[in-house]
């Protein structure tokens, strides 16, 4: 993974997966926190169970299944958009423990201010960059608090020989926005403004506003 080491492990029991990562709190990830929402995340349905945690270390249970690349993304807004409105849905009545947030309007302002601290080359544009940020945090349309995934790059996807889909990688899980979710996932597939607007008919039930 991006920040993480993933192994496929086979012993007496079966196939797992160990997963080695540490915490990045200048991230905001914690692995404590990773495993509580991959525990909920597998109780709710949509990811394969933990087998076993550790400090620093995750087993998982190895899923028969292959991961999505960016075509297969966006051949399938519809699925995704279904699929992110179950997980939104289900998922607050699995997740135990103090309430981890994810907004991601905070972390660039705490991404900004670590920069300018340290004296990052970058300083001088960290007031224009924040300012963008803060006008699209205020635009933004009041929705619902969930729980998102918000990492949801291709390789966080996997499809089994039946079709059914499941997400892996939670070190981002937490409450927040529905739209980060969605504007990552058309984000991170490429997807066209059609493809786009089908992820969003799918998770609403209507069509976006223009």
């Amino acid at each position: 993974g991006l920040s993480n080491e993933s192994w496929k492990v086979s012993d007496a029991a079966g196939d797992h997966v160990v997963r080695f990562g540490k915490d990045f709190p200048f991230h905001h990830v914690s692995r404590a926190a990773e495993v509580m929402a991959a525990k909920a995340a597998h109780r709710a349905g949509f990811a394969p169970a933990v087998e076993h945690a550790a400090r620093g270390v995750m087993v998982s249970e190895f899923l028969e299944a292959r991961t999505w690349a960016e075509a297969d993304m966006r051949a399938n807004p519809g699925r995704i958009g279904r699929l992110l409105r179950d997980f939104h849905m289900k998922m607050p009545a699995e997740v135990s423990g103090p309430g981890a947030v994810f907004w991601v309007f905070h972390v660039i302002r705490d991404y900004a201010r670590t920069l300018a601290d340290n004296g990052s080359r970058f300083a001088a544009d960290l007031p224009w960059l924040t300012a963008v940020a803060a006008e699209t945090e205020a635009a933004q349309v009041p929705l619902p608090i969930v729980f998102g995934h918000h990492d949801l790059l291709p390789g966080n996807f996997l499809e089994s020989p039946g079709g059914r889909l499941w997400l892996i990688d939670f070190e981002y899980a937490a409450f927040g926005t529905a739209m980060f979710d969605l504007a990552g996932a058309a984000s991170n597939a490429g997807m066209d403004p059609a493809e786009a607007r089908a992820l969003m008919i799918a998770y609403f039930g209507h069509p976006p506003a223009d």
